[in-house]
């Protein structure tokens, strides 16, 4: 490594949700802050492109929320209907401790990305785009800062914040990242237009091969498909191939694609699933998809790389604490919910006791809408006596 590095109080691995928010926070309490990302942007992203409602109120807080509406790029969902391979449904609805409808948000990464990078440099943050980290320095037992792959170049830093996705380069190079052994999945995104979506809910559908989640990115057509299926023993074939042979299980849905048109082919991403073995040390901390990802299915990801940034802000010398206080009651129910949607006729079950159980139903929408705590008795009042 060479030459003279050069000095931030705060630097992000990564301009993804996680980063720039991350970015924003630590330039608003007046650091000095460096995200760098490998990417330019706008720059389209894997992603089941959906934010919760407490997700959609920590963009309000950061200033993106505005951003995104002034492009008019997005559609408000009331909900997420999840339907069983057997046909039964239910429409997982968000609603305050008063009643009253709260709304999650859909909208693309090209929109969503670009809103909290601005807002990021607005408080200050200096972005470089186009710019790869391979990985940590150490010195002391401690992270001093981050190499450049260009020619070897040390940046220095009194905070490293690992914010880069799946395959984490500063995860990978502290010796943290490992696959879990459960769920194998690996996941496909496409984009289609033209197609007409006049429900405000989004959907969920389980199938024998995985599921498939569908919602609008606004109101002119434009839609988000991602499958997530188990890892194939074998070659998966064209990614194309896949979410074809994947939406055969679902024929309404793929009926409707049908008289659209595909934008840009098929993304796709995996193994999905990946753990951190620690989430911060000396001079270093992990945030979003580089500090563990489970499953899409709940819809969690964006608002975790959110909040996780507001714990991080907030309560730098006890993240790790603080990260597992707040997301380990739902990480546990998650857990359970993906036994469930593996098991078709649990699943069947649990929606009919969904139709019946009010109350549950209520808590669960605005546990999964991160607008409240999970309990892990949830799932024992919803399939017990």
């Amino acid at each position: 490594m060479g030459g003279m590095a050069r000095r931030y109080e705060v630097i992000v691995v990564g301009a993804g949700p996680a980063g720039s928010a991350a970015a924003a926070l630590f330039a608003e309490q007046g650091r000095r802050v460096l995200v760098l990302d490998k990417a330019r942007f706008p720059r389209p992203k894997p992603c089941a492109e959906y934010i919760s409602p407490g997700g959609v109120n920590i963009l309000d807080r950061l200033g993106a929320l505005e951003r995104i509406e002034r492009t008019g790029q997005r559609r408000w969902l009331r909900g997420m209907q999840v339907r069983s391979p057997s046909g039964a449904c239910h429409l997982v609805q968000y609603l305050d401790t008063q009643n009253r409808q709260s709304r999650g948000l859909s909208v693309s990464r090209l929109v969503l990305d670009l809103a909290l990078v601005e807002s990021a440099q607005a408080q200050g943050a200096e972005i470089r785009q186009g710019v790869r980290a391979c990985g940590v320095w150490k010195q002391d037992g401690r992270v001093r800062g981050v190499v450049l792959s260009q020619a070897g170049e040390r940046l220095e830093a009194d905070l490293v914040v690992g914010a880069d996705g799946l395959h984490s380069a500063v995860a990978h190079s502290l010796g943290l990242h490992y696959r879990p052994l459960w769920p194998r999945r690996l996941g496909l995104i496409a984009h289609f237009a033209g197609v007409t979506w006049p429900e405000d809910y989004g959907q969920m559908l389980l199938g024998q091969r995985g599921y498939v989640g569908a919602a609008p990115l606004d109101d002119d057509g434009l839609l988000t498909i991602g499958l997530v299926r188990r890892m194939p023993g074998g070659r998966l074939g064209s990614p194309a191939a896949a979410l074809e042979v994947g939406l055969a299980d679902h024929p309404d849905l793929a009926r409707r694609l049908s008289r659209g048109r595909n934008l840009g082919g098929v993304m796709g991403i995996g193994p999905l699933a990946c753990g951190a073995q620690k989430v911060a040390g000396p001079g270093f901390a992990l945030l979003g998809d580089a500090a563990g990802f489970f499953d899409p299915f709940t819809g969690e990801g964006i608002f975790r790389a959110l909040r996780g940034a507001e714990l991080l802000a907030a309560h730098l010398e006890t993240y790790a604490r603080a990260r597992q206080r707040t997301f380990g009651p739902k990480q546990r129910l998650v857990a359970l919910i993906q036994i469930m949607v593996q098991t078709p006729r649990l699943m069947d079950f649990a929606i009919d006791r969904l139709r019946t159980r009010a109350t549950v139903a209520k808590e669960l929408g605005n546990v999964l809408g991160d607008l409240q705590p999970a309990r892990l008795d949830l799932i024992w009042r919803l399939i017990g006596p």
